[in-house]
């Protein structure tokens, strides 16, 4: 029954058929190999997702699990699934990878041309399939850490895609966003399971919360360019400031501390990532941004809106709500006077 099933999925895919619901986690990949390579590879696996969450307790940003090596067909329907033949073993999960390779394909793997395909939707809708294959092990494992950034970035860009086609469906606060638009200058999709907890004009900040675990998110700005923000001591300092003042008497530690930049609607933006203790709450992690925005109401100068993303500290793991306030952060984008979102500004023509 099993080869049966694994032959019907095979031709599904390559005809085009309905397909089942993709299962399994968010941000978790699916690893199918032979067991016998399970020892060899499982450390190349590790280094490859070794990227981690500044959290109370470690957690990978992706994690990864071992398929059903024997009856590999019982894993085709996984969210994320990685297929790995290094040419060495020949059971039941090299044997799938030939059949779903065609001939000029397994040629070009023989010859070192090719290494890994994608296909999203391969055996379920909403999954996306890559197979990694080699003519042996010191190939498979030379080509597996030269293609390792691509391999990964496959795999963010597929989650990123369902979460803000997840994010677009769902029901938003559109007249809450619309508001914050006009009065405060920027806009932020905000779930109906957020709500606003607190908020002044000097200094300028909202704040919102959702429960289960807790989450907030708070914006603050002021006018001007700060050009500090690029600091990590200095986003600390603000941080620090904002979390005594507001934000339940909060403390970021200040160690341990990472920095890394990114964009907001095009705009450069820098993020501190941190954890927090406070007297009243169990803290966790959280991630501070600052962004400058050129023209935010109608200023000359812009304004520099610095935005906190915080978690608290749960019994169980902090990984998807980072993942969502992430997510979430990532809508931030500010507006002018008529409450237009703004974008990178763009170079004068040339005459």
């Amino acid at each position: 029954m099993g080869r049966l099933l694994a032959a019907l999925l095979v031709v599904a895919w390559l005809l085009g058929c309905a397909r089942p619901q993709a299962t399994g986690d968010a941000w978790e990949i699916t690893v199918l190999a032979d067991s016998s390579r399970h020892a060899e590879l499982a450390p190349l696996l590790d280094q490859w997702l070794a990227e981690s969450w500044i959290c109370p307790r470690p957690e990978r940003r992706i994690s990864w699990r071992w398929g059903n090596a024997t009856t590999p067909d019982l894993s085709l329907s996984a969210r994320n699934l990685l297929i790995l033949h290094d040419g060495v073993a020949g059971g039941p999960v090299a044997a799938l990878a030939e059949r779903l390779m065609d001939p000029a394909l397994r040629d070009r793997v023989r010859k070192e041309e090719s290494f890994w395909l994608r296909k999203p939707q391969a055996f379920a809708s909403g999954q996306l399939l890559v197979i990694a294959a080699a003519p042996g092990a010191a190939s498979f494992r030379r080509q597996f850490l030269a293609a390792a950034q691509d391999l990964r970035q496959a795999f963010v860009d597929h989650e990123e895609e369902k979460a803000r086609s997840g994010l677009r469906s769902s029901a938003l606060q559109q007249s809450l966003e619309d508001s914050l638009a006009l009065a405060c200058g920027f806009r932020l999709a905000i779930p109906q399971d957020w709500f606003i907890i607190q908020g002044a004009e000097s200094p300028a900040f909202i704040r919102f919360r959702a429960l289960r675990p807790d989450r907030w998110i708070t914006v603050h700005w002021v006018d001007g360019l700060d050009s500090l923000a690029g600091e990590a001591s200095h986003l600390l300092a603000q941080r620090q400031a904002l979390g005594q003042a507001y934000l339940d008497t909060d403390i970021s530690l200040p160690q341990p501390l990472e920095l890394d930049t990114l964009r907001l609607n095009g705009l450069a933006a820098t993020r501190l990532a941190g954890l927090w203790e406070s007297p009243s709450l169990p803290g966790a992690s959280f991630l501070f941004h600052a962004v400058h925005v050129p023209g935010a109401r109608g200023l000359s100068q812009g304004r520099t809106f610095y935005i906190d993303a915080a978690v608290a500290r749960t019994e169980g793991p902090l990984s998807p709500s980072l993942h969502e306030l992430v997510l979430l952060v990532s809508t931030f984008a500010g507006t002018n006077a008529e409450g237009s979102s703004i974008g990178p500004l763009q170079p004068e023509e040339e005459e």
